[in-house]
C-alpha cells in the first residue's frame, strides 16, 4: 500500500473517530490506541512498520464500507 495512501487514511479515520462521525460500539479505544502507536518517518509519512495488522484491517473494511459498490 501507498505510505501517502496509509497516512491520508490513518489522519481521516483518526479525525471521524475523535468527531463522534465512526461509532465503534466499545471499540474506539481499542482501534484510537493501535492509531496512538502509529509513528511517522522523517519525511512525514507513517511508518508503516507501526501500522498493526489489525489496524490495517480495519482501515480496509471502513474504506469499504464507505466506499459505494459498483
Amino acid at each position: 500500500m501507498d505510505r501517502e495512501v496509509l497516512h491520508q487514511q490513518i489522519l481521516t479515520l483518526k479525525g471521524k473517530i475523535c468527531a463522534g462521525q465512526l461509532q465503534l460500539h466499545g471499540y474506539d479505544e481499542y482501534i484510537l490506541m493501535q492509531l496512538d502507536k502509529v509513528k511517522d518517518c522523517e519525511d512525514g509519512l507513517v511508518d508503516v512498520s507501526t501500522v498493526s495488522s489489525t489496524l490495517r484491517l480495519f482501515i480496509d473494511a471502513t474504506e469499504k464500507m464507505q466506499s459505494p459498490s459498483a
